[in-house]
């Protein structure tokens, strides 16, 4: 293990001596994660998980999205509200946030401080995730925060998230991805993420495919929860969208939200929205809902690396889409909603991730590949994606720096650059420009 010393520096030297498989990945075998460990912490530290109400979002994609715009319309109905999402982008304070503030780095250092003796004196040690998922559960407490928001890291069953005895759950748009650790079988995925509804809690769940959302009929009925479905009870329009995003109407449960304004791109964000205003009147369910507060908490929230402009003109967007129903969506808004020239598509792929059905999706989109390689270890090599490409102009490098440079020459000012295939490579992206102040 490594030695802590007190510094926000020495903190993440520390936390990175720990098993992070975000990096190293999962391998060919299976992995069974036991929560147990940091249940068994908790028990000893008084259960601080339980000193504030909590929201509990699993799903294959958009749940970074929900919890995120969950936590702003709680927040503007003017409670203090912690969030804790992942994969961070370029800092790894930002899974941490109170109030849309990532924690800071004396924070951090302290609460991680606070938990060393324990952690070095475990039987077994946690890993990286679910060191940061105690880090955030401590940092919660300690602010007092009246809610938290918890977006699990990987399924739900096993996930260190689970931990948290949520009041209400919600579940994202469920299809196939960390197969690997999960199964390959769409029925098992979905009883891991179904895993994270506590009994007599309440549920909300995106659109699901038809075999799905019977397993989620069945885990509420087991576990005596009250379901909701976006869809269903939930349900919304789009009134307008483009490149400064939408204009929707909601209806939730126990409300009509009428021409709420979404500030992020992509008509995935509407359905988004409308599981977060579901899942906030559940938390909320004790008072009639303030139309104004939901409104502005829907047009507060941001979270970056989901088609997100980082620059114009060339026009740039970066989408952390990793598996086929992501890059799906993704293909789909580019082609609704963005208008250019030519599509220069900067792609950068993790190699435990469905290659095939990625460039099935967004190669036919493009005029001209470049293939990169991310800074994680994970990242698939150039070749391996080359050879999934047919019948377009292939540019491939070595490093995001390198492919960002082939994609600027590449494109025209009214061309789009299109970077996605994961969240390390817009990560990386975003880390080159905001040191170079756009230039490469």
């Amino acid at each position: 293990m490594g030695t802590y010393r007190g510094t926000y520096d020495d903190a993440v030297a520390y936390l990175n001596s720990f098993t992070d498989h975000e990096k190293t990945g999962f391998g060919n075998g299976k992995i069974e994660f036991d929560i147990e460990k940091l249940r068994t912490i908790l028990v000893k530290m008084n259960e601080p998980q339980k000193t504030y109400r909590s929201v509990h979002i699993a799903g294959t994609k958009g749940k970074g999205s929900v919890a995120t715009f969950t936590s702003s319309i709680l927040k503007a109905n003017g409670y203090k509200v912690g969030l804790y999402t992942s994969p961070h982008l370029c800092n790894i304070r930002e899974r941490i946030k109170i109030d849309g503030e990532d924690i800071s780095e004396e924070e951090f250092a302290k609460v991680l401080s606070g938990i060393r003796s324990v952690l070095d004196g475990a039987p077994c040690h946690l890993t990286y995730f679910e060191i940061l998922t105690l880090i955030a559960i401590l940092h919660f407490k300690d602010e007092k925060v009246d809610f938290a928001v918890f977006e699990a890291g990987l399924g739900g069953r096993l996930d260190a998230t689970n931990v948290v005895n949520a009041e209400v759950s919600g579940i994202t748009s469920i299809s196939h991805d960390h197969m690997q650790v999960l199964g390959d079988k769409l029925e098992k995925i979905t009883r891991e993420k179904a895993a994270i509804i506590k009994p007599g809690s309440r549920c909300v769940s995106s659109p699901q495919r038809g075999d799905v959302l019977d397993i989620l009929k069945e885990t509420c009925r087991i576990q005596e929860a009250e379901l909701a479905i976006v869809g269903e009870g939930i349900c919304y329009s789009i009134k307008d969208s483009g490149e400064e995003g939408s204009l929707v109407d909601i209806k939730g449960i126990r409300g009509l939200y009428e021409a709420c304004r979404i500030n992020m791109i992509g008509d995935f964000q509407a359905e988004n929205a409308a599981a977060a205003v579901g899942i906030a009147e559940e938390v909320l369910r004790d008072k009639e809902p303030d139309i104004e507060n939901f409104k502005k908490g829907i047009a507060d929230a941001f979270i970056p690396g989901r088609m997100e402009i980082v620059s114009r003109e060339p026009l740039f967007v970066v989408d952390g889409a990793h598996n086929k129903a992501s890059a799906n969506r993704l293909k789909y808004s580019v082609e609704q909603i963005l208008k250019y020239d030519r599509l220069i598509l900067l792609l950068g792929i993790s190699k435990d991730k469905d290659i095939r059905s990625i460039c099935e999706e967004l190669v036919p989109l493009s005029d001209e590949v470049i293939i990169t390689r991310s800074s994680s270890q994970r990242s698939a090599d150039p070749g391996m994606i080359r050879g999934y490409i047919r019948g377009r102009k292939v540019i491939m490098t070595e490093t995001v720096k390198e492919g960002l440079g082939a994609a600027l020459a590449a494109a025209g000012e009214n061309d789009l650059i299109l970077a996605t295939g994961s969240f390390y490579l817009v990560g990386d992206i975003k880390r080159i420009l905001g040191e170079t102040g756009g230039s490469v």
